[in-house]
C-alpha cells in the first residue's frame, strides 16, 4: 500500500500531467481588430493561450503618414502566469527598414528547409472563427464613388479567396462596402478571431527548428528577424 506522503506526491503528479494534457489541446486564440475613421486609427492584436495564463496584447493608437515614413504609437502588454509587463514606444517604418526586413527574411528562409511547406502545414491547422470587414467610401463624385466601391469589393473578395486556400473557415465571413455619394469619406472596421491548438503551435515550432539547415546560424537568423528591428 502506498504510504501517506507518497499518496500526495502521486496525486500532485497526476494533477500536473492532467493539466499539461488539457493545456496541449487548449487553443491559442488570436484576436485582431482594426478601425480607421478619417485620421483616427485603432489597431489591436491579442494572443491568449493556456486558459488565459499567457496573454499578449499590442495596441497601436495612431498611424501617421509623414513624408516617406509611417510613424506608429504602440502599447505592448504581456501577461505570463500572473506576471505582467508593459511597454510603450513610438516606431517608424520607412523604405530602408522595409527592405532590411525583407533581406532578413530571405536570409532566414534560405537557412530553413522547405519553409513554404512548413507554413502551409501550420496554417492548415488554423481555424478562422470570425471575419468581419465593413467599409464606407465616398469621393464626392458618383462615378468615382461607384468605381472605388467596386475596387474595394474586389480587394475584399480576393483577400478572402486567398485566405480560404490556407486556413479553415469555420464561420461565414461578413463583408460589406457602403458607397457614400454625398461627401468624400473613408471608414473601415475589421475584426477576426483565429484559433490553433496549443499542442499544434508547439509542434510547429519544433518542426521549424528541425527544418533549419544550420542550427546555430539558422536560429540566430530567425531570432534577429523576430526580435530585432
Amino acid at each position: 500500500m502506498i504510504g501517506y506522503p507518497y499518496l500526495w506526491v502521486l496525486a500532485a503528479g497526476l494533477i500536473i500531467v492532467l493539466f499539461l494534457l488539457i493545456a496541449l489541446v487548449s487553443p491559442v486564440v488570436i484576436q485582431g481588430h482594426m478601425k480607421r475613421d478619417g485620421d483616427n486609427d485603432d489597431i489591436e492584436i491579442k494572443f491568449k493561450a493556456i486558459f488565459g495564463l499567457l496573454r499578449y496584447k499590442m495596441k497601436i493608437g495612431s498611424v501617421d503618414f509623414s513624408g516617406k515614413a509611417i510613424r506608429l504609437h504602440e502599447h505592448l502588454m504581456g501577461t505570463s502566469i500572473g506576471m505582467s509587463n508593459k511597454d510603450e514606444k513610438n516606431d517608424e517604418i520607412d523604405k530602408d527598414r522595409v527592405m532590411a526586413g525583407i533581406d532578413k527574411f530571405k536570409r532566414a528562409a534560405a537557412l530553413t528547409n522547405n519553409l513554404s511547406k512548413w507554413a502551409k502545414g501550420t496554417l492548415a491547422k488554423v481555424k478562422l472563427e470570425e471575419w468581419k470587414w465593413s467599409s464606407s467610401v465616398g469621393t464626392g463624385d458618383a462615378m468615382w464613388t461607384a468605381m472605388a466601391t467596386g475596387a474595394l469589393w474586389s480587394v475584399k473578395t480576393t483577400t478572402l479567396g486567398v485566405l480560404s486556400q490556407f486556413v479553415k473557415l469555420k464561420a461565414e465571413p461578413k463583408v460589406d462596402v457602403k458607397p457614400v455619394y454625398a461627401q468624400p469619406c473613408f471608414t473601415t472596421e475589421w475584426s477576426c478571431v483565429a484559433k490553433i491548438g496549443f499542442g499544434n503551435a508547439i509542434m510547429a515550432g519544433i518542426q521549424l527548428l528541425v527544418r533549419l539547415k544550420k542550427a546555430k546560424e539558422g536560429v540566430q537568423a530567425w531570432r534577429t528577424l523576430l526580435f530585432k528591428a
